[in-house]
């Protein structure tokens, strides 16, 4: 990952891992704010974004419904995206 990413965003990246990580479930996750989290829509399941710079966004993807997105305990992380504009820009897929 540091090969392909700036320091910077290796970091935010890692902290943000340690974070969810800590997190009991994903709406303890939710309610501290970290990262800033924002839905995405159009997605099958649900998937949010978290700020890791500007531009740059961590998503994942969670392993529940709509219903249970706050005590959701599983999710997979997607990659790291530029998704702003027309298209989505994969940094890691």
């Amino acid at each position: 990952m540091q090969r392909k990413l700036p320091f910077e965003w290796v970091r935010s990246i890692k902290k943000l891992m340690n974070q969810l990580e800590a997190a009991d479930n994903f709406g303890i996750f939710l309610s501290l704010g970290l990262g800033k989290p924002e839905q995405l829509s159009g997605y099958k399941q649900p998937r949010y974004s978290l700020h890791i710079s500007v531009n740059v966004r961590l998503i994942i993807e969670l392993s529940a419904t709509k219903d249970t997105v706050m005590i959701c305990e599983e999710l997979e992380v997607e990659g790291v995206s530029d998704y702003h504009g027309s298209k989505e820009n994969w940094y890691i897929p």
